[in-house]
């Protein structure tokens, strides 16, 4: 189904709406459908690592992180708290 067939569908049922807000709702509804079904992924390479730092900030839209690698080489998931506790 193209955009224009949904809007026109959305109209039928709710004729005071306008396209713009029809189209906003369309993009949340086929964000929040992403995410919950997992149906997108893809690979982030712009965090930067630094020696001795353990906390990263995540990169605004990402929503989960399934697996990390360095150099290659897979990191296991930290399951638990940290067996020392650093402010790095």
């Amino acid at each position: 189904m193209e955009l224009k067939e949904m809007i026109e569908l959305v109209q039928q049922h709710h004729p005071h709406m306008g396209e713009t807000e029809i189209v906003k709702l369309l993009n949340r509804a086929k964000d929040d459908f992403c995410e919950e079904t997992e149906i997108y992924k893809k690979t982030d390479t712009s965090i930067t690592t630094t020696a001795d730092l353990r906390w990263y900030a995540i990169p605004s839209g990402l929503t989960k992180i399934e697996e990390v690698y360095f150099n290659d080489v897979r990191i296991p998931r930290l399951q638990g708290n940290p067996i020392i506790n650093d402010e790095t």
